[in-house]
């Protein structure tokens, strides 16, 4: 049930009750985002939304976050260029908090001075983070060739020097002036009763006083019909680069076409760009399509990830899928796939209150009727392939191409292979030559079991059964003791890559045949390889179940590795492994591990080193899956929309003819160190990354959860290192404590991304706060504010299927009851301030190992 109103004050309300799962959604929408800002005030609105955390009439630094994760609820916030939206999602018992909080922030805020020049250095760290990423400096580049008039062109943060000189004053009358009940909706969905929602509602935001909204008229971008390409060179080993023509807003009529288009040429495996350039031939490490389709004018994109070298014959492909696009219609396969997956996002959605609230308020944001939904579907699907034909030649013209380019080489020789690229794309522009049903999916059924049923098929493996039926999602998950421990120095990365090319084809079924079924079907199956395990996921929805099933079982059994496809992916591995300097908080982590596990398997890199992931071949993976493949060696998961016996009997049909094979056991140590560990990368970024960690716990470990309790204690918002780091010291934008359990040992600590200058004190205030644990017994208070923040984050968390799917299918092959995770709050309660110091004397009293990346040592 939807019901909407609107309080006295101006501020609209939507309410959408759900009953799905005991949580609620509470997300304040304000309409207004950096492309409303003045100029001299660039990030003044992302500024905001750090300051209304920083105090207000009710709460004062760090007791925001402290009640509402000490409340199991989770909360943060983002701007973007149209809105800044503000979100708690919290159990419904404590839905009240999630209100009082939201109101307090957007009614409220103090926006204290000393609050504001402490929360300056976040900001600007958070700027010099962002500097150091290739993703977002590539992405920056794209919006300004895009927008040189529009404020799009400029960057949602904003920048330092703004950050730094805006006043105390500029912020509240800015606030005054954007944030008023009339420019704001309140969405909240979960499980709640109208009636009593709306009261509560009034009582929290009806003192909201109403001010005048300082319209704002953003500058228009004018349509140049010239091709453009910009290139830069940066300190960066990855190449990006991105093609865009400009497109009208989300309103117009020509957008659900242009959605369509960009599914059919460059998303999924099954998209053209993805088949022509990456599977077919290996020119690129990703590709994708996208429209980016905001409240003024937006952009049609194809990106992608690739060596420099691989420039001019991606370019040509590129170029081939553009003329296609150009010259031909879809087929009804083709667009029938597209309708499907779209249609589809919407039940996926469902899955979470969340996903609802934001889809909800998005909705509303941009075409004041959240149910747009309905309208935008029946234009998906009046979709007919002459219309997707259309708005390629409308919109792709040569004369509006955009190219933008970020690379460590040489500008001059790339530029003209662009320009020359332009030319040809004017040759391929050409005048054009002059429905299958759509798939219908069930209905949601009200029935409902939530325990876990054990069953063990014929041959002896173990499956987990967790029926639901609140939506129509299933996921089937597969998991096989191996990864990373059963390689060896020379075998380094087999199992990554095995994971990647698993779904790559069968005996029957090539590897276009699966993509193509899978997004035919709006579901996905991947492979994937970690540490411990290697094996299938599954999510699909009902209707679809069974041929995805059938599909799922020929890939677990049947995967050839076809040599185009590893070569592919070990060339993409390579380029990762190349360009991982790009990456120093990676770097960081991954010479923690070598140091920390040297001599035991977590040590190792689970993508391989070059040396390694050069000298696999096809060979290398069938071992691989020949080894770790038998019923003793696996376990399998099903939830959701399920028929227990039905689904046993498929599964023991399905599964006969496994070979029963060994269970991988193996043990190993880690080594013992007499004194701290210290390892030092440089690095030409703008930040330090610290990593500080000490021995920890195993999968099984009986203190376990006392150890979850010292990450709550010192994770979040209201967390130690959040409130003593960053909103006390304003050393970082960045921080928060590291945890990994294995099967014979893990390791506890904390990261921290700096500016060099702080990186002594940083690491010395991380030493503070372990040592204070070991020092002084945790609150009461604290305590139970932990104890609530990991059971809601517990439950937020499981409100998706595949999620579920993990949790127990993981606990049971690591040697824990399968329902272990609903027993979880139990398990949490039952820990003592006693057990946490006792835990934290023993973790922080033993020798740890630091890692720096940075420009310059802090020892």
């Amino acid at each position: 049930m939807e019901r909407k109103f609107q309080l006295k004050n101006g501020l609209k309300v939507l309410l959408v009750e759900n009953r799905k799962s005991p949580v609620v959604s509470i997300q304040m929408w304000v309409h207004t985002g950096s492309a409303d800002e003045p100029k001299g005030l660039e990030g003044i609105s992302h500024f905001i939304e750090h300051l209304v955390f920083k105090g207000t009439r009710s709460f004062n630094v760090g007791e925001i976050a402290s009640l509402v994760e000490g409340s199991g609820g989770e909360l943060n916030a983002y701007t973007s260029f149209d809105e800044t939206v503000f979100y708690v999602t919290i159990s419904k018992h404590f839905d009240h908090i999630g209100l009082k909080v939201i109101s307090e922030m957007m009614g409220h805020p103090l926006f204290l001075p000393e609050e504001i020049d402490n929360e300056r250095e976040v900001v600007i760290e958070e700027i010099k983070r962002g500097n150091d990423s290739l993703y977002r400096q590539s992405s920056q580049m794209l919006f300004s060739t895009l927008y040189t008039k529009h404020p799009y062109g400029l960057p949602v943060i904003g920048y330092e020097e703004n950050i730094r000189k805006v006043t105390a004053q500029q912020i509240q009358d800015y606030f005054r002036s954007r944030y008023s009940p009339a420019n704001m909706t309140l969405v909240i969905v979960g499980d709640f009763s109208f009636a009593d929602m709306k009261k509560k509602v009034q009582e929290h935001f009806s003192d909201f006083l109403p001010s005048r909204v300082k319209s704002v008229r953003r500058a228009a971008e004018p349509l140049k019909k010239a091709a453009k390409i910009s290139a830069h060179k940066a300190a960066f080993e990855e190449t990006l680069v991105h093609w865009a023509w400009p497109i009208p807003s989300v309103k117009h009529r020509d957008i659900p076409a242009l959605d369509v288009l960009s599914m059919i040429i460059g998303q999924g495996e099954s998209s053209w760009l993805n088949r022509a350039l990456r599977l077919n031939k290996h020119l690129v490490n990703f590709i994708g399509a996208s429209t980016f389709t905001p409240k003024d004018s937006g952009f049609f994109s194809i990106s992608s990830s690739l060596q420099i070298e691989q420039l001019e014959a991606a370019g040509q492909e590129v170029l081939a899928v553009l003329q296609k696009a150009l010259h031909e219609k879809p087929t009804e396969e083709e667009l029938q796939r597209a309708k499907v997956n779209i249609q589809s996002e919407e039940f996926y959605a469902l899955e979470t209150v969340d996903g609802m609230a934001r889809k909800y308020g998005n909705y509303e944001q941009l075409f004041g009727d959240f149910k747009y939904m309905k309208v935008f579907l029946k234009q998906v699907l009046d979709l007919k392939p002459e219309d997707i034909q259309k708005v390629a030649r409308k919109y792709l013209k040569p004369e509006l191409v955009r190219i933008s380019l970020m690379t460590s080489r040489d500008i001059e020789a790339p530029q003209q292979i662009l320009k020359n690229w332009t030319r040809q794309l004017k040759k391929a522009y050409q005048p054009a030559k002059a429905k299958k049903p759509v798939t219908k999916i069930k209905s949601l059924s009200s029935r409902g079991r939530n325990q876990v049923i054990v069953k063990t098929l014929s041959n002896g493996i173990r499956v987990l059964f967790r029926p639901s039926y609140e939506t129509e999602v299933v996921s089937l998950r597969s998991a096989l003791l191996g990864g990373v421990r059963i390689e060896d120095e020379a075998t380094q990365g087999v199992c990554e890559l095995t994971a990647n090319t698993w779904v790559s084809g069968t005996a029957s079924l090539s590897e276009e045949q699966i993509h193509g079924q899978v997004e035919s079907m709006a579901s996905s199956l991947t492979a994937f390889s970690g540490r411990n395990t290697m094996g299938l996921s599954m999510t699909t929805l009902n209707s679809f179940s069974k041929p995805m099933r059938d599909l799922f079982v020929d890939c677990l059994l049947n995967p050839v590795f076809p040599k185009r496809s590893v070569d592919r992916e070990k060339a993409s591995m390579l380029e990762q492994l190349r360009t991982r300097q790009d990456n120093p908080a990676q770097v960081c982590i991954l010479n923690f591990m070598k140091t920390f596990f040297k001599g035991h398997p977590y040590a190792q890199d689970p993508h391989g080193t070059v040396e390694s992931v050069g000298s696999l071949e096809s060979d290398h993976l069938k071992a691989i899956h020949e080894r770790v493949l038998g019923s003793k060696n696996l376990s399998m998961a099903v939830t959701g929309y399920v028929d227990v016996e039905e689904w046993e009997d498929y599964l023991n049909r399905a599964l006969s003819g496994m070979n029963s094979g060994e269970r991988i056991e193996s043990e190993f140590d880690r080594p013992l160190f007499e004194k701290e560990e210290r390892v030092f990368a440089p690095s030409d970024k703008e930040q330090s990354h610290i990593v500080i960690g000490f021995p920890g716990l195993t999968f099984t470990s009986p203190e376990r959860h006392a150890l979850q309790l010292i990450q709550s204690i010192l994770a979040g918002q209201g967390g130690r290192l959040f409130l003593e780091l960053r909103d006390k010291a304003s050393l970082a934008y960045t921080v928060a404590p590291l945890k990994m359990e294995g099967i014979d040992t893990g390791y506890f600590g904390a990261y921290i991304a700096c500016s060099p200058e702080k990186a002594k004190k940083a690491i010395s205030m991380l030493r503070q706060e372990f040592d204070r644990l070991t020092q002084e017994k945790v609150s009461p208070s604290e305590i139970q504010r932990s104890v609530r923040y990991l059971i809601g984050r517990h439950d937020i968390d499981l409100q998706k299927t595949s999620s579920v799917s993990a949790a127990i299918l993981f606990d049971d092959i690591y040697g824990l009851p399968a329902d272990e995770t609903f027993h979880f709050a139990k398990r949490l309660n039952s820990v003592t301030a006693e057990d946490i110091q006792t835990l934290a004397q023993k973790i922080f009293s033993q020798p740890g190992t630091l890692s720096v990346v940075g420009p310059q040592c802090p020892w």
